[in-house]
């Protein structure tokens, strides 16, 4: 019996965006991963505006005895998400509103994205290590 991924993912989103809470996930101007944003010193803007893309997500802390103070600090958050664009690590952040989705709740910079991709091509969702 196949496994029907595109339905996991869609049930994913409904229970993500049930139980959990709206997000934004901000990504820096339109350059390929890892590759910074060309600064404009005459304008003092970057030359591309940042892309944003909708999502849901659940936010949790991690357990103490993963804390160690190099790879996970002391505040970071393990982050469940089903979002519409690419995190992309150390350069994108992440905007979480109340549940309503109006007001801002906190903003964190994704240090590290792990797709679920059980199949290599449907995502269902990303697992992010966010920080403050």
């Amino acid at each position: 019996m196949a496994v029907n991924y595109l339905q996991l993912a869609a049930t994913a989103k409904r229970l993500l965006g049930s139980n959990g809470t709206r997000c934004v996930l901000v990504n820096p101007p339109g350059n390929p991963p890892g590759n910074p944003p060309e600064y404009n010193p005459a304008t003092n803007e970057y030359e591309k505006q940042e892309e944003r893309f909708d999502g849901y997500c659940v936010v949790a802390g991690y357990d103490d005895k993963l804390v160690d103070g190099t790879v996970i600090k002391v505040g970071d958050r393990k982050v469940m998400a089903v979002l519409l664009g690419e995190p992309e690590p150390s350069l994108s952040s992440l905007e979480v509103y109340d549940k309503k989705g109006k007001i801002l709740r906190d903003a964190y910079q994704v240090i590290n994205s792990t797709k679920v991709s059980p199949d290599a091509t449907t995502i269902i969702l990303y697992r992010l290590q966010c920080r403050k």
